[in-house]
């Protein structure tokens, strides 16, 4: 059985945030990975509403530098030094993003600098500023970067669990082999004898199919967005605006809920998510959620806290 790629969202606001939603922040685990996404003002707060804990934080992911994406930053790394965290964070963003993290920083910088020089514990922090491409890759997943339009360096990001090919176990179980050195042969989809019995590797494997989760943050729309998105399971995009502020939306850096839809529709994306909305959703977001539907079925708005598996 495939393990589940988990989100938690954190928070789900905009520039402003209100009673219902927080500044933004998304959690993605997979296996021992949990990949922070942006960490608005009051992330770690958010943490403890889902009874979660950031110390298992083993990635954080930047899309760019605007306040309602990082204010959280300091406040958390605090929180972390304090309860011991163990080990290096790497923190992924954008062209400039060391330079900015040190102006943020610049406040707390005897705090930093015990961190940096694993005073009384292992925490070490490495800032990677990235572009366009792989940023990550291991035997299991992938992250990718796409640069987009914001009035800052900003990026989108795709996590990409790779396909795998298995064994069936229920299938070699049914077989009643004896434990022998030449069931490792059968895994490599190799024929084996075993007592006389020939068994054909290959037809005990099955494909797991690749899983793509895309983020499309803060950007004006252009057409590379559906590219980079193309496939995903599920876009998680801001939709900021009504359509009807489709000029404001393009003027802000930001995009629409019929841009968000008409990106998914495009990447034939299997599912959308919308976050980031303005403040003046907040107690309406079915307007939002009602204009993208008309161009793409499968979408939902989130709140605050809310988790999804694939």
């Amino acid at each position: 059985m495939a393990e589940k790629i988990k989100m938690t969202f954190l928070g789900t606001g905009s520039a402003i945030p209100t009673a219902r939603r927080n500044h933004l922040a998304m959690l993605l685990q997979f296996k021992d990975e949990n990949i922070l996404i942006d960490c608005g003002e009051g992330t770690q707060r958010q943490f403890r509403k889902a009874k979660m804990n950031p110390c298992k934080i083993t990635k954080i992911l930047i899309s760019h530098w605007h306040g309602d994406h990082v204010l959280g930053l300091p406040g958390l790394l605090q929180t972390l030094n304090l309860n011991g965290y163990n080990g290096e964070l790497v923190i992924y963003g954008p062209k400039g993003s060391k330079r900015k993290f040190q102006e943020m920083i610049a406040p707390y910088l005897s705090f930093y600098r015990n961190i940096s020089r694993n005073s009384g514990n292992n925490f070490n922090i490495v800032i990677k500023e990235v572009g366009a491409g792989v940023v990550f890759e291991n035997d299991e997943f992938v992250i990718e970067a796409a640069e987009v339009d914001h009035d800052c360096s900003a990026l989108s990001y795709s996590f990409i669990v790779k396909e795998k090919v298995r064994l069936d176990k229920a299938k070699l179980k049914k077989l009643k082999l004896p434990n022998s050195p030449l069931v490792g042969e059968l895994v490599k989809g190799k024929t084996v004898e075993i007592d006389g019995k020939k068994v054909d590797g290959k037809k005990l494997m099955y494909v797991e199919p690749a899983r793509k989760v895309s983020f499309i943050l803060d950007t004006r729309m252009n057409v590379g967005l559906a590219k980079f998105a193309k496939d995903a399971d599920v876009l998680i995009s801001e939709a900021t605006h009504s359509v009807e502020e489709q000029e404001v939306a393009s003027d802000h850096g930001h995009l629409s809920s019929v841009d968000a839809a008409n990106i998914a529709k495009r990447a034939k994306a299997k599912k959308l998510v919308l976050i980031h909305l303005s403040q003046r959703y907040d107690e309406i977001p079915r307007v939002i959620l009602n204009e993208a539907k008309k161009v793409f079925k499968n979408v939902s708005v989130v709140e605050d806290l809310e988790k999804l598996e694939l």
